[in-house]
Order: C-alpha cells, then sequence, then structure tokens
C-alpha cells in the first residue's frame, strides 16, 4: 500500500531539490487548493531555464490535468528509498499540478540584449537600457508575417519587449556560476 504525501510536504521536498539543482537560486514555491485538488505554483527570477525546473518539478506532481478530457491523469506511486537499511518506500505524491514561471531581473534583460545583438536578424533593437530596465514602447517590435531570429528560435507574430526577452532567453541558463 502506497503512503500520500500531502501538497505541503511535497513543496518542500520541491524546494529541497530546486535549491540542490540551481544553488544561487531563489525559489519561491507556494501550494494553492480549488474544490477537490491542490497544486503548485514555482517562480524565480532569472536562473535556470524553465525546461530545467519543469523536468525537477514533473517528478512531484500525483497528477497532471488533461485538457483533452478536462480531467486529471493519475502519475502513480514513487519508490523513495528508506533510510540505512530500511526498504524503500511507496508513495503517492498529493499535488495535481505544478506551475512554474520565469521571470527576468535588469541582469537578465542585459543579458537578453546582448543576445539579441549578437545572434538575431534584428540586432539594431534596444529592449532595455544600459541600466538593464526594460524600455516602454508603445506598439510591438514587429508585426504579423515578419519572420525574426533569435537565438535560433523563429518567430513570426506581434513582438513587445517581453516576448524579446524571453525567446531571447527561453534556452539560455542563467544560473550563477558555482564555486568549489
Amino acid at each position: 500500500m502506497s503512503t500520500m504525501i500531502p501538497t505541503k510536504d511535497v513543496a518542500k521536498l520541491l524546494r529541497t531539490e530546486l535549491r540542490a539543482a540551481f544553488p544561487g537560486v531563489k525559489f519561491s514555491v507556494r501550494c494553492s487548493t480549488g474544490t477537490a485538488s491542490s497544486w503548485m505554483n514555482v517562480s524565480w527570477a532569472d536562473g535556470p531555464t524553465t525546461g530545467q525546473v519543469d523536468e525537477i518539478a514533473g517528478r512531484f506532481e500525483g497528477r497532471k490535468f488533461n485538457g483533452m478530457t478536462d480531467s486529471y491523469d493519475h502519475q502513480g506511486s514513487v519508490l523513495i528509498a528508506g533510510q540505512g537499511d530500511a526498504m524503500p518506500e511507496e508513495v503517492v505524491y498529493g499535488c495535481d499540478g505544478i506551475l512554474t514561471a520565469r521571470t527576468f531581473t535588469a541582469a537578465g534583460h542585459l543579458e537578453a540584449q546582448r543576445v539579441i545583438e549578437t545572434d538575431s536578424s534584428i540586432p539594431h533593437v534596444r529592449v532595455c537600457y544600459e541600466d538593464g530596465n526594460l524600455i516602454k514602447r508603445a506598439g510591438n517590435l514587429i508585426r504579423p508575417g515578419d519572420e525574426v531570429q533569435i537565438a535560433g528560435h523563429g518567430y513570426s507574430d506581434w513582438m513587445d519587449v517581453h516576448q524579446a526577452v524571453h525567446l531571447a532567453l527561453y534556452k539560455r541558463d542563467l544560473t550563477p556560476a558555482r564555486t568549489k
């Protein structure tokens, strides 16, 4: 028989795992509840990519929402190693989903500007000032149909400065260098 780990305790496990994987990055892990469900919201600034965090967070979801059936799919149980000579324990995580959101600081904006200047089809476009604050401009950087390449990713829809930053840093890990 498996043991159910409540979402609050799953959040503690996830925080520990994220801190170990990405030292120096501050993560916010918050629990939320709804009718017969509970989930977590994970946010951080700069640091690892969303894909890197999703890979870790996904291991802690007991169920995942399936938009095709408008229901939750169970992820099954997991074996957790025991302490010392103890046998592994079968557990089910009580979290129904984990939403992740990466934001960017002034340092992240400056890195995005550098990427746009050196690895894009719009090197003349400015998204931030020299201090890293985003340029607030009315309108968009490109119009639908304009094909733009940033860091190897194509884009051809309306694009504002926030979208340009996210596209430039989509696969760029900004985790501080680990010291030995």
